[in-house]
This record gives C-alpha cells, structure tokens and sequence, in this order.
C-alpha cells in the first residue's frame, strides 16, 4: 500500500503518453469563438477528459470541504 499511489500515477501517465501516440492525426478544433489547429485526436481527448476532472473537482469543493455537524452534536452528548 506503501507505493500505490506512485504506481498509479506511473500507469496513469504511461497510459497518456501511449494514447497520445496511438492517435496522431491532426484535426481542427472548432470552438464558440476561436479555431484551433495543429492538435492530435489524442491529445484533444486527454484534455478533455481533465478539463472535465478539473471542473468536477471544483463542482465538489464545496461538498469536500464542509464540516460535518452531525459528527460534532454526537461527541458533545457524548460527554455532558
């Protein structure tokens, strides 16, 4: 359990780097109000998928960090 993390982290980045070569076609990406050029199918779809983790990340901040009180009202009766 020690290494679990790094050992995902390696497999995570050895899965981009594969699936960013396996798709090298270059395609262009239109957008609302700019045209992009020049960028792969696999690199396109890597950012996606972490612009989508980054924005669910940020959705959920506020979930993640709030103080639990339930939690808090049970140790206090707890102790009179």
């Amino acid at each position: 359990m020690k290494y679990f993390y790094f050992i995902l982290l390696i497999l995570l980045i050895t899965f981009l780097f594969i699936f960013s070569n396996i798709n090298p076609d270059i395609i262009t990406l239109d957008l609302f109000f700019m045209k992009i050029e020049g960028i792969s199918v696999g690199f396109s779809m890597i950012f996606a998928v972490l612009i989508g983790a980054i924005i669910s990340l940020i959705l959920q901040l506020p979930r993640l960090l709030r103080r639990n009180t339930k939690a808090l009202n049970v140790k206090e009766d707890e102790n009179p």
